[in-house]
């Protein structure tokens, strides 16, 4: 069978990006994976993107998302006062560096408090939110699953609203992305909070840890995330010009490494994007069948046994 200039070119391409990104991406883990796509949902790039992972702070997308929904169901408003209870005191305590030193009866807002999860990922913060919300973090969690449901994201299981380890907590690459696009078209009102690089609470000043969001020509940030199961998450969007790009990179095995690979995955992205390179069809949509390409949830044990050291960080 005769292969067309444009066939060749199409597979050259391919096999190009392919290649390329396989031997930079080399160190980031043994077993990272990544999903690149468009902000209507048409995949650039993937590997392994449908791998269940532990998802360490990308967690906290999902407390945002339930957040901005009880704003705009006038549950409260972003200057309520909340205070920490006993469980926001505790997890707090968990992380020893990256921690606002929360004690019960402490108060912030929940302008605050977005932004604390936003900027540094504070856990507490996630806590205080979730109270707000349901009361408990544990009534929290089951409104997150059920809202895991509503946006398709039938390869994901949520233990706790900060993304601290547990062994039944996991997602995938393609459910976050999920999530990712219905936060950018559900809340276009909140979607600026994410390019927030610095706030202030009680006096001090804490500034974002997101390098991308920092380096990157046009970024607007999201979400990074780490345990040590985990390793080095991040989720990242940017825009040139009338173009958008998302990237969900996990598992590597260093923040630079992560970092570095993000960047390079938006490069070529946004040149696949200028050249009119990549016309792949959309599979972010809840008619996408995972059978073909994904265990169930009872696989679930047998898929995540990393042997990795598991601490909460």
């Amino acid at each position: 069978m005769k292969i067309t200039f444009k066939k060749q070119l199409k597979l050259f391409l391919l096999f190009s990006f392919t290649f390329s990104s396989t031997a930079f991406s080399q160190g980031c883990s043994d077993d990272y994976s990544y999903l690149v796509f468009t902000e209507n949902g048409v995949i650039l790039f993937e590997e392994k993107s449908v791998k269940m992972s532990y998802p360490a702070s990308l967690v906290k997308l999902m407390t945002l998302y339930l957040t901005f929904e009880a704003l705009e169901k006038n549950k409260f408003k972003s200057d309520k006062i909340l205070k920490f209870s006993a469980r926001g005191e505790e997890i707090s305590k968990v992380n020893k560096i990256n921690t606002m030193n929360a004690k019960e009866g402490d108060k912030i807002t929940v302008r605050e408090a977005i932004r604390a999860i936003i900027v540094k990922s504070f856990n507490e913060a996630t806590i205080v939110l979730a109270e707000a919300v349901d009361g408990s973090e544990w009534k929290f969690v089951r409104r997150m699953n059920d809202k895991t449901k509503q946006l398709g994201m039938f390869n994901t299981s949520f233990r706790n609203a900060s993304g601290l380890h547990e062994e039944g907590q996991y997602t995938t690459s393609y459910d976050l992305a999920r999530l990712v696009l219905a936060l950018k078209k559900d809340f276009p009102q909140y979607y600026h909070l994410f390019a927030v690089k610095e706030f202030s609470y009680k006096g001090v000043k804490y500034e974002t840890h997101n390098h991308v969001l920092t380096d990157y020509e046009g970024a607007e940030g999201l979400k990074t995330g780490f345990t040590n199961a985990s390793g080095f998450n991040l989720i990242s969007a940017a825009r040139q010009g009338d173009k958008r790009i998302f990237s969900i990179l996990l598992n590597c095995s260093t923040y630079q490494k992560r970092d570095q690979f993000t960047k390079f995955l938006l490069n070529d992205a946004f040149k696949s994007l200028s050249q009119n390179k990549q016309q792949l069809q959309t599979r972010l949509d809840k008619k996408f069948d995972y059978s073909a390409k994904q265990k169930r949830h009872d696989d679930y044990e047998e898929e995540m046994r990393f042997g990795m050291k598991l601490e909460n960080y």
